[in-house]
């Protein structure tokens, strides 16, 4: 089943180290995201237990809700632009992607019951147990202001 959240807000935050202009419309990085991601321990996890209806990383453009989110985010840190999405949202937290870095780290196998069940989770847009670091993904979204982060 897709989890598409239906959002009470319409505007989310983006951080990134080169400036672009109010107007433009931020489409996903298909050519390089897989090879900065491909190093970490959880990216290949949560692909290889994603659901087939669910955005790739590589397919979706990242925002968070609060600007204070950004850089916890792991977006850049130079300017800050406020977005409008153009397409469907799904919203994850991103706990359970470090979750996933712990527990391979710890030596889980990435085929063991506990790593699925943390991908899945993920996935699915469960809270995590801890504490909560929302990320939304999106197709793509319209810039409607930019300013120094």
């Amino acid at each position: 089943m897709v989890r598409f959240f239906q959002i009470n807000e319409s505007v989310f935050y983006h951080g990134c180290n080169n400036y672009l202009d109010v107007g433009i419309v931020l489409t996903p990085r298909l050519d390089d995201y897989e090879q900065e991601w491909n190093g970490t321990d959880f990216y290949n996890v949560l692909e290889k237990y994603r659901p087939d209806n669910m955005l790739a990383h590589k397919q979706s453009v990242f925002m968070v809700a609060d600007p204070d989110e950004v850089d916890l985010a792991g977006g850049g840190s130079e300017w800050l632009f406020t977005l409008s999405p153009l397409g469907k949202i799904q919203r994850h937290d991103m706990n359970w992607s470090s979750e996933i870095s712990w527990l391979v780290g710890d030596g889980y196998s990435i085929e063991s019951d506990e790593v699925i069940s943390t991908a899945n989770n993920y996935w699915l847009g469960k809270p995590h147990h801890d504490e909560n670091l929302w990320e939304y993904l999106t197709t793509h979204a319209k810039i409607v202001k930019v300013e120094e982060y």
